[in-house]
């Protein structure tokens, strides 16, 4: 007796050559290939030019030789000047931090093939001196190149800060301590006909002693009503010692509730 058993059909295994999917799959390899390509080999994103404006102190072509380096990328062994495969961050850091001198600076991409560096450097307001050393310092009270203090005819301040060092692209002074010196000096020049050549500033303590051209000294709080102080300097200057009187001035004290001089 023969045994009954169930038939059964052998399906033929489709081509992978008809398959949609393996041919979009293949069109999407080829065309990121494809832009691959355009991106990273293609001679219309390589950096072209790299423009540099607002310097007037520094030199272009330092600017240049510093950026061109950090532009060229190796890739299989290949050199390769991509513009996407520069970062303008890491171009600008490297810029501020060989430059203490500038004060603000933009770096952009602009496509196809241009890296624009736009700077704005820092304005002289005046020198700031420790221990000898001088430099020159901006309106935030950051320094950014060495001076001499006997060379200067800007703002002048001797600072007597015991501790920290002074460097290139740091804060000296808080923009709040300068914009209080820049008052004294204003006032005194423009209420008292008097120049101010120079401060001398003890930070610790926020006194403040301003040295005019007449060989006087003026003793100021810092951390006191600072106005109430210049009225008071003004008065005494006015009422008290009128200029024929200031010969043999040494000081005037302004740091307590009443006006000493000497």
């Amino acid at each position: 007796m023969r045994a009954s058993g169930k038939r059964y059909k052998i399906k033929k295994k489709k081509s992978i050559l008809k398959s949609r999917l393996f041919w979009l799959a293949l069109l999407t390899i080829f065309l990121l290939s494809l832009f691959s390509w355009l991106f990273i080999f293609s001679s219309i994103f390589r950096i072209n030019e790299v423009l540099v404006s607002g310097n007037e102190k520094i030199a272009t072509q330092e600017i240049k030789n510093l950026v061109l380096p950090k532009i060229e990328k190796r890739f299989l062994g290949i050199v390769i000047e991509n513009i996407f495969q520069t970062d303008p961050k890491i171009i600008k850091n490297l810029i501020l931090e060989r430059f203490p001198l500038i004060d603000e600076l933009k770096v952009k991409r602009l496509l196809p093939d241009y890296l624009s560096i736009e700077m704005t450097e820092r304005k002289i307001i005046g020198v700031w001196c420790r221990e000898n050393n001088c430099f020159s310092f901006d309106k935030k009270g950051i320094i950014f190149e060495p001076s001499q203090r006997e060379s200067s005819e800007n703002l002048v301040i001797d600072s007597k800060q015991s501790k920290g060092e002074s460097a290139l692209g740091k804060e000296v002074i808080e923009e709040k301590r300068l914009s209080q010196i820049l008052l004294i000096q204003k006032t005194i020049r423009e209420k008292a006909k008097i120049e101010v050549k120079e401060f001398t500033f003890f930070e610790n303590e926020a006194r403040l002693n301003a040295i005019t051209t007449e060989g006087w000294q003026a003793y100021f709080d810092l951390n006191s009503d600072l106005n109430w102080q210049l009225v008071e300097l003004e008065l005494v200057l006015e009422k008290e010692l009128p200029q024929e009187k200031r010969q043999n001035l040494e000081y005037i004290e302004l740091r307590f509730n009443k006006v000493y001089y000497r």
